[in-house]
């Protein structure tokens, strides 16, 4: 299949497939980079509520920058993986701080951003600006092993890119990569394909992972007035749900994670969001 084939099969394909979310209804880049946060490994089902949600309560990234983490957390309760909504706030932060409040359109910028790697930095300059500059997610990833690497294994994402860069739409690489996630979602559904790629990690499951405990012990301090509690009642606790479930972590480890990702504070008796 040569680039042009490719290009006009997914083009029209997606003519009739396109998915509507809320996000792809705006340029605005601020709720893009929530968007794109947020759909790291979720699924789009639990993320169309959740970014709803979020953009009530913090519309703009001067109410996000100036919010308190306990409020921050209870609106991100149910899409796990906490640390993303620290990088947001971070972010948001940095921004008001550091570019009067206007994100950075230039890929190096914007990279030096909380939370932002390679891929969050290209899709966000994708989606806000138009940007030529081809990015892989999961989705993609499958596409072009499909269609560019079929039978072969250990393909990297630098081989994956090569292909991408001749085949973004220049006309409109917004609404081309937005073909290219729909098609991987929808069609190439044998999530299999992606074990031919280097990059293949297989997910652990949650129930009974550190990372659920984790979310345990956040989620007990959110219902805690100002999220605050000792830290004996937060040790006592954990210990409890680790004894119960036969873990065999430490509590002490999952509350040292927690303080070096600065989703836990300690200041004298206490632990506090």
């Amino acid at each position: 299949m040569t680039i042009q084939q490719f290009q006009d099969h997914i083009l029209d394909w997606h003519k009739e497939n396109r998915r509507p979310m809320p996000w792809r209804n705006t340029r605005d880049p601020y709720k893009i980079l929530v968007s794109e946060i947020m759909l790291h490994q979720t699924q789009v089902a639990r993320v169309v509520p959740k970014y709803k949600e979020f953009l009530r309560a913090f519309p703009t990234l001067k109410t996000l920058a100036e919010s308190e983490n306990k409020k921050l957390l209870e609106v991100w309760k149910g899409l796990g993986y906490w640390r993303r909504a620290k990088y947001l706030k971070e972010t948001a932060a940095t921004i008001m701080r550091n570019h009067a409040g206007k994100f950075p359109k230039e890929l190096q910028a914007l990279e030096t951003l909380p939370g932002l790697g390679p891929y969050t930095a290209r899709a966000l300059a994708s989606f806000a600006w138009n940007s030529k500059e081809p990015f892989v997610d999961t989705n993609i990833r499958r596409v072009y092993l499909h269609f560019f690497f079929p039978g072969k294994n250990k393909v990297t994402d630098a081989e994956i890119l090569e292909i991408a860069r001749k085949a973004v739409w220049k006309k409109n690489p917004r609404e081309w990569h937005y073909a290219l996630f729909d098609y991987g979602a929808l069609v190439l559904k044998d999530k299999s394909i992606n074990k031919r790629s280097r990059t293949y990690a297989k997910q652990s499951p949650f129930k009974g992972s550190f990372r659920s405990f984790r979310t345990r012990v956040v989620r007990m301090l959110i219902q805690e007035p100002e999220g605050r509690a000792s830290k004996e009642k937060v040790s006592n606790f954990l210990l409890e749900i680790l004894r119960k479930e036969e873990a065999e972590y430490a509590p002490e480890e999952i509350l040292q994670s927690l303080e070096k990702d600065g989703l836990l504070k300690k200041k004298g008796a206490f632990y506090s969001l």
